[in-house]
């Protein structure tokens, strides 16, 4: 549980208010929204803010445009993936998109001003896909290791898909436990279960 916590709190760093037109590299990306991110809680903190709601409109304003949302999405879906109706990938998409906002909203409740330290980008220049390390240190606590995996988009802009913790992808994870819960339930009900979180 407390991995999945500081994985949650890790995406946290993704947020951004401005994205340049021309394409930034991964590691900018990355380093660019997490100035903004912090900037935007410290001021939050300090109005004595910081709410729920507050980091939830943080998130939906700073880092979910910075999420490939439709990507995990289907990630998530798995297996059940075929047959699916537009209507209800849009709708499973949504729920998605309303679950992780709040997941990452509750993450950042617990940020206390960890240092995050980006290695650059390495990879290929023509790569559709990147990885970029990182390590979360704290004083008196072992450094944490992430990768934060991110593909680009048709529109030329980098966007995180997954995140890696000491090894354990958070997507892979969180794909096992939707995958089985559709077979449990179906996917109304997951998707009724994601909106309600």
């Amino acid at each position: 549980m407390k991995l999945i916590k500081l994985l949650l709190l890790a995406t946290a760093f993704l947020s951004s208010s401005v994205f340049a037109k021309e394409q930034t590299s991964p590691d900018q990306l990355l380093e660019s929204v997490a100035n903004t991110l912090f900037s935007d809680i410290a001021q939050v903190n300090a109005k004595g803010n910081a709410s729920k709601e507050a980091m939830s409109a943080i998130v939906s304003k700073r880092l979910m445009p910075h999420i490939d949302v439709k990507f995990v999405s289907f990630k998530l879906l798995g297996k059940h993936i075929k047959g699916i109706e537009r209507e209800q990938a849009v709708r499973f998409i949504d729920a998605v998109d309303h679950y992780l906002t709040g997941t990452y909203a509750g993450a950042l409740m617990k940020y206390t001003g960890q240092k995050v330290v980006f290695e650059k980008n390495n990879a290929k220049s023509d790569s559709e896909y990147a990885t970029v390390n990182t390590q979360i240190v704290e004083p008196n606590a072992p450094t944490i290791d992430l990768s934060f995996k991110l593909r680009l988009g048709k529109n030329d802009e980098w966007k995180v898909y997954d995140i890696v913790a000491e090894g354990i992808s958070l997507l892979s994870a969180k794909q096992k436990e939707i995958t089985q819960r559709i077979s449990d339930v179906g996917l109304e009900q997951v998707i009724t279960e994601l909106k309600n979180k």
